[in-house]
């Protein structure tokens, strides 16, 4: 399964979600341990500004649905919970992409 959503960020809380993003990096190796209980194998956040608003936006590619990170006990899981939960004006909708084609490179399948 492949997700690509993006989320809208408080007009006053773009620099904390700067932040947020400088977290996850900072913390990458943690972050990347948090994937496989979450059925993730790859996760990328980009942003985007779009009609004067930041959004992240969330690409996932996922072998069975991921379970709740509001219910994980992992503390980076937590962390970044509480700054979604800063950041994020879910009061806006947010930005579903539906993926319409998918062109792989035959010489980078591995057999």
């Amino acid at each position: 399964m492949i997700e690509l959503e993006g989320f809208a960020v408080y007009l006053d809380k773009i620099e904390r979600a700067q932040e947020w993003m400088a977290f996850l990096k900072e913390h990458q190796d943690a972050v990347n341990a948090t994937l496989a209980p979450e059925h993730i194998t790859v996760e990328r956040i980009f942003s985007l500004s779009f009609n004067d608003r930041l959004y992240l936006c969330w690409y996932s590619e996922q072998t069975a649905p991921s379970p709740d990170v509001a219910e994980s006990t992992n503390p980076i899981d937590q962390v970044h919970v509480a700054f979604w939960r800063e950041c994020i004006d879910e009061t806006v909708p947010s930005l579903k992409f539906r993926l319409e084609n998918e062109f792989v490179n035959p010489d980078m399948i591995s057999e």
